[in-house]
C-alpha cells in the first residue's frame, strides 16, 4: 500500500476543512447590517420625538460584531415606522447608533405625540363584543354608546293650601296669628322648601316628625331635581371619535400582530369634559360601554333620542 499516497489525501482533506471554515469566517466578518444612528451634531432629550431629519446615514455592522447588533435598532422600512415620532425614554448622546433600549418597550412611547391639542387620551375597557370583534384598530372612529340607569323627572312634593292674606306668609305652627292692626314685624326671606314645609304644616298641623322630613326631603329633592325613581335607557354619549391605541398598539400594523391582535382595552381622544362625562358613564354603566365602528368617510353627528322601553 502507498502509505504516502494516504497521508496525502489525508492532508487534503483536512486542509479542505480548515480552508472551509476560514471562508465561512471571511464571510460572516464581511456580511453586515444597517443599523440607524442620529446626526453627528443631533442629541435626544428624554421626551423628546425622533424626527427623520435627525437620522444620519445608516451604519454598518458585521453580523460578528456581537450583541450589539441585536440591541441596534435596523435601518430597515418597518423599523423607520416604528421609530417615527416616537419618544425617547432617556437621553440619546449625538452620533449614536440608536438602540432599542433608549425607547419605551410598548408603543405607548409615541401616544403623547399623536394627541391633539386641546385633546386628552382616555383608556376605556373593552372586550372583543363591545369592540366590534376587535375590529376597532389604531385611527378608527367609533361611536361610544351605555346603558345606564336614568333618573326620572321627580315628583312635586303635593302642594299644601297656603292660609292667611295674600301675600302673608303662614304662622308657625303652635303661633297664634297677629291681631289685626297689630304692627308686623317684617318678613323674612323664606327659601322655596322651606315655604312649602311651612304650607305643608299649615295644612297638616298633626303631622309627625316622620311626615314633616319626608315632605321636607321631598322638596329638596325636587327643588334640585334629584329623583329616586330611575329607568333603564341606551345613549349614545360620544359620536365620531378617533381611537388613537388599542391594547398596546398604536399602529394598525402594530394591532395584526399576534401579541396585539386581542386587548382589553382601547385609547381614545377626546376633550376633558368628553373625557370626565365618559369616567361617569363608566360608573353608571358598571365599566361596560360599547364602541360602534364607523365608515372612515362618514363623519356626520346626528341628534339620537335615548331608547328605553316606551321608545323602542
Amino acid at each position: 500500500m502507498n502509505w504516502k499516497l494516504i497521508a496525502a489525501v489525508i492532508v487534503g482533506l483536512i486542509t479542505g476543512v480548515l480552508l472551509y471554515f476560514w471562508t465561512e469566517s471571511v464571510k460572516n466578518e464581511q456580511t453586515a447590517y444597517a443599523f440607524m444612528r442620529l446626526q453627528p451634531d443631533r442629541k435626544v432629550t428624554r421626551g423628546q420625538a425622533i424626527t427623520p431629519d435627525m437620522l444620519a446615514e445608516p451604519v454598518m455592522l458585521p453580523e460578528s460584531f456581537g450583541a450589539l447588533a441585536k440591541l441596534a435598532v435596523p435601518a430597515a422600512s418597518a423599523y423607520q415606522e416604528w421609530l417615527k415620532d416616537r419618544t425617547a425614554a432617556a437621553d440619546i448622546p449625538a452620533g449614536s447608533v440608536l438602540l432599542f433600549q433608549y425607547f419605551d418597550d410598548a408603543d405607548g412611547g409615541r401616544l403623547t405625540t399623536m394627541i391633539a391639542p386641546g385633546k386628552r387620551a382616555l383608556t376605556l375597557p373593552v372586550n372583543a363584543a363591545a369592540a366590534v370583534g376587535h375590529f376597532v384598530e389604531p385611527g378608527s372612529y367609533v361611536d361610544i354608546i351605555g346603558t345606564v340607569d336614568e333618573p326620572v323627572e321627580p315628583v312635586a312634593p303635593p302642594a299644601a293650601a297656603q292660609t292667611g292674606a295674600p301675600g302673608q306668609a303662614p304662622a308657625a305652627p303652635g303661633q297664634a296669628p297677629a291681631a289685626a292692626g297689630q304692627p308686623q314685624a317684617p318678613a323674612q326671606p323664606v327659601s322655596p322648601v322651606e315655604q312649602m314645609l311651612k304650607n305643608y304644616l299649615t295644612q297638616y298641623p298633626g303631622a309627625d316628625e316622620n311626615d314633616v322630613n319626608a315632605y321636607r326631603k321631598q322638596a329638596q329633592d325636587y327643588k334640585l331635581g334629584i329623583s329616586s325613581r330611575t329607568r333603564v335607557v341606551t345613549r349614545t354619549f360620544l359620536q365620531n371619535v378617533k381611537v388613537l391605541a388599542v391594547g398596546a398598539a398604536t399602529t394598525a400594523e402594530g394591532a395584526i400582530t399576534k401579541a396585539n391582535s386581542t386587548y382589553n382595552n382601547v385609547t381614545v381622544e377626546v376633550t376633558p369634559s368628553e373625557a370626565e362625562m365618559l369616567i361617569f358613564a363608566l360608573g353608571q354603566s358598571n365599566g361596560s360601554l360599547n364602541l360602534v365602528l364607523r365608515n372612515p368617510a362618514d363623519n356626520s353627528v346626528e341628534d339620537l333620542p335615548s331608547i328605553n322601553w316606551t321608545r323602542m
